[in-house]
């Protein structure tokens, strides 16, 4: 597919709002071309993973939703094997978490946007990805636990995700790492690294794109040098360190990121998204699974 210059896209022409719900035409193509996407695959690869899940003793008892199977088989580009396996590691780390799924309450989640600490744009960039924005200096972790972030993150992600324009067209991601980081100490366990660094990689059905590292710091680098070892060759590769934050202008559009940022956006409040997505049919199935087995 062709790469759209972010100098020249323009919003509501080639810039699409975060919220499509369906796969426009230049899209439909681009999952054909990217991901072999046709509706004959889809529908044979969506029968051979359910009967791989039928005979798996893990998955077996559990009912999928469609939508939510379809995102496996996206990000594993039609592979039912692969989306299979990844599906059998979500069991296992929704089963050793399960806090991070239950009590999901938008008066907690909100937070997160009141605060700057994770929020969505509201438009896309000019390749369709969406954009997720973290800024850890905001984040207090007195006033907002490791648990709440947590089940914000698995809120954020999957409401994402339940749009095909994600599906297909990936997430990029801006962490702004200006931050004290003594305060954070405490909750860099191996337990929460480990849970950040495999949820990441190997559960999480989205394609990350790109990660923009932003406000850089010789802690941070040191930090980095150690945990660059557990990540995957391919996420290596789309780790982006900008010095400031000007030379975010050259992957995105200036008018879909906030003055902050050198764009041009001024309004980006999705409250109004989040409070959608929150909604209790909507929760009641954000895990894929309409039975899971009640919390004991």
């Amino acid at each position: 597919m062709v790469e759209r210059n972010p100098a020249t896209t323009i919003i509501g022409k080639e810039i699409l709002p975060f919220e499509v719900g369906y796969l426009p035409e230049f899209f439909e193509k681009k999952a054909a071309a990217e991901l072999n996407e046709s509706q004959e695959l889809k529908t044979e690869k969506m029968n051979e993973l359910k009967k791989l899940l039928r005979e798996d003793k893990h998955s077996k008892s559990l009912i999928f939703i469609d939508e939510f199977l379809l995102m496996f088989l996206r990000v594993r580009k039609y592979n039912a094997e692969k989306a299979f396996h990844q599906i059998k590691s979500y069991i296992v780390v929704r089963k050793k978490n399960p806090n991070m799924f239950i009590d999901l309450r938008f008066d907690s989640i909100v937070k997160t946007i009141d605060n700057e600490i994770i929020y969505m744009l509201p438009w896309r960039c000019q390749n369709g990805c969406a954009i997720l924005v973290i800024q850890i200096e905001n984040w207090d972790p007195d006033k907002f636990s490791v648990e709440e972030v947590k089940r914000s993150i698995v809120t954020y992600l999957l409401s994402s995700l339940r749009d095909p324009m994600t599906q297909v067209n990936g997430i990029k991601i801006i962490i702004d790492v200006k931050c004290n980081p003594i305060k954070y100490l405490k909750h860099a366990t191996p337990n929460n690294l480990h849970l950040i660094y495999h949820a990441a990689q190997n559960i999480c059905p989205i394609r990350y794109k790109e990660v923009h590292i932003i406000n850089d710091s010789v802690l941070f680098r040191t930090a980095y040098a150690v945990i660059k070892h557990f990540l995957t060759e391919k996420i290596r590769r789309r780790l982006i360190f900008h010095e400031d934050s000007k030379s975010l202008l050259n992957y995105f559009p200036r008018s879909v990121l906030p003055k902050h940022y050198g764009g041009d956006l001024e309004k980006y409040d999705m409250t109004d998204w989040l409070k959608r997505s929150m909604v209790p049919e909507k929760i009641a199935t954000i895990g894929g699974v309409t039975n899971w087995p009640s919390k004991k």
